[in-house]
């Protein structure tokens, strides 16, 4: 089983990538993040003609997440990290057992920012969500765009990112909450070395030169850690040809693992 997650930075500019990724890569399960779409302009057709079903969650111009899949989910939640806000940033499905997790983590601006306390409250729900899931089934993952790089080593420079966002003490610890109940970040488990990435800015040349974070994260329940056997961070996309019909590509890669 093929699990892939992906920050698609708009799902309307992004489609003709996402089709070519599904040939390609053929993944039984891709989540996406930021599809900035209301649900009615959501292409369902498209993705249905591609041979897979698609439950998704949006809102006009920001946020938004989808689940893609070759099986039809045997259960949806719409929305579990609910917030006043009605934010479009959870989506949670079940297909074979495995319950999946769908999450665009709010990003929160600066440290001390109200979009920074924001995150952190967003946090807390999704520890308290985290902690429900795994209490009900031995086959959870968590997946998507954390906005968090969990240490050191999944920056591209420590002194100028220290306590700065996405790196902060109380993001990394929040981040580690999660991690404490059960899960595991899949990362971990496969070779790579220190400065490997999965974001990297539209700006200044940030991809050519590796000026990047490590922020879309799978973090998987014991049972499934023991199954999986693969880990990928799909970096050529960000040059493929068919990533290049748009004028650019995502600023994200897609992160894929292998299920036994």
């Amino acid at each position: 089983m093929i699990i892939t997650t992906w920050n698609v930075n708009s799902i309307k500019v992004r489609l003709p990538a996402v089709l070519q990724y599904l040939v390609e890569f053929e993944p039984d399960v891709l989540v996406l993040q930021e599809t900035k779409t209301l649900d009615e302009n959501f292409p369902l057709h498209e993705i249905n003609d591609a041979g897979y079903h698609a439950v998704f969650y949006g809102q006009k111009t920001y946020n938004g997440v989808a689940i893609i899949s070759k099986s039809k989910p045997s259960s949806i939640e719409y929305n579990p990290i609910e917030t006043p806000a009605k934010e479009a940033r959870s989506l949670a499905v079940t297909i074979d057992n495995i319950k999946i997790v769908n999450l665009y983590v709010v990003n929160g601006q600066s440290v001390g920012s109200d979009k920074y306390k924001h995150k952190m409250q967003w946090l807390k729900r999704l520890q308290s969500y985290a902690k429900s899931s795994i209490s009900k089934s031995d086959n959870v993952i968590l997946l998507g765009d954390f906005n968090i790089a969990p240490t050191d080593d999944d920056v591209f420079d420590v002194e100028q990112t220290k306590d700065q966002i996405l790196c902060s003490s109380a993001e990394r610890s929040a981040l580690k909450k999660i991690l404490d109940l059960g899960f595991y970040d899949i990362f971990n488990d496969f070779d790579y070395p220190p400065k490997t990435f999965t974001w990297w800015d539209y700006r200044s040349g940030a991809f050519q030169r590796n000026i990047g974070y490590r922020i879309d994260l799978i973090l998987a329940s014991q049972n499934i850690k023991d199954i999986c056997n693969g880990y990928f961070i799909d970096k050529e996309t960000r040059y493929k040809s068919w990533c290049l019909i748009e004028p650019r590509t995502s600023d994200h890669a897609p992160v894929r693992i292998i299920l036994k």
